[in-house]
């Protein structure tokens, strides 16, 4: 590769690295994983819901993509060729890039998903420690034994996670049944309003049907 060419590599990486690092990027990117890992685990099986949300954050990814390439003038070529470059690479890259690889990766998105939730869990757990006025040896720094009063309280909390996950999952049946239904119902009901709008320009017609003069003979 050309002096050039690097150096144009170079630019459109950190650009997108910028990008990547700020607001724009990262709040709809990061409030879009938090509400959706709850249903993911670490088991082998995939199912139909991690696909659904996986299409879901991949046009989430384009879209947020598409407007920055536009605004600063980077093809799609131009993009492919950055994040396949050895500058993308790097470890650090690689982090910063992991977001948009997810995108085209299920493998890749998947563990992101399982990770944010782990550490979501892990959150909760020292949330509701230190509610309680106890943070458990486990979670201090130098200690990996947990107590039997510890190891409840997270079978609890894991117990209580994984009631939020299948409600999420009713709730996304629900909205589905909800969709096809209103799907079903939605044309009688033009018509339904279309008749109603007749029949009252009708009555209205018929209302002013008599000439003044007739009004006024009477």
């Amino acid at each position: 590769m050309a002096a050039e060419e690097e150096d144009q590599v170079e630019w459109v990486v950190e650009g997108i690295a910028e990008f990547l690092r700020g607001p724009d990027w990262s709040i709809p990117i990061l409030d879009f994983v938090e509400q959706k890992c709850a249903v993911f685990d670490d088991e082998e099986e995939n199912k139909l819901t991690y696909t659904e949300i996986h299409q879901e954050y991949k046009e989430l990814v384009e879209k947020l993509l598409e407007g920055y390439l536009k605004e600063i003038g980077i093809n799609e070529d131009q993009f492919q060729e950055a994040c396949t470059s050895r500058l993308a690479k790097t470890h650090t890259s690689q982090a910063i890039l992991q977001p948009v690889l997810a995108a085209e990766d299920f493998t890749i998105f998947k563990a992101m998903m399982v990770q944010k939730n782990i550490e979501m869990q892990l959150q909760a757990i020292r949330i509701i420690q230190e509610r309680n006025g106890i943070l458990p040896d486990c979670l201090t720094e130098g200690s990996d034994e947990v107590s039997d009063l510890e190891q409840e309280e997270m079978k609890i909390l894991r117990e209580a996670l994984r009631k939020s996950k299948e409600e999420y999952d009713q709730e996304e049946e629900r909205k589905r049944k909800k969709q096809l239904s209103e799907a079903k119902t939605e044309e009688p009901t033009v018509h339904s309003s279309e008749t109603a709008i007749m029949n009252n320009s009708l009555g209205d017609g018929e209302h002013f049907t008599h000439p003044p003069s007739e009004i006024q003979g009477s």
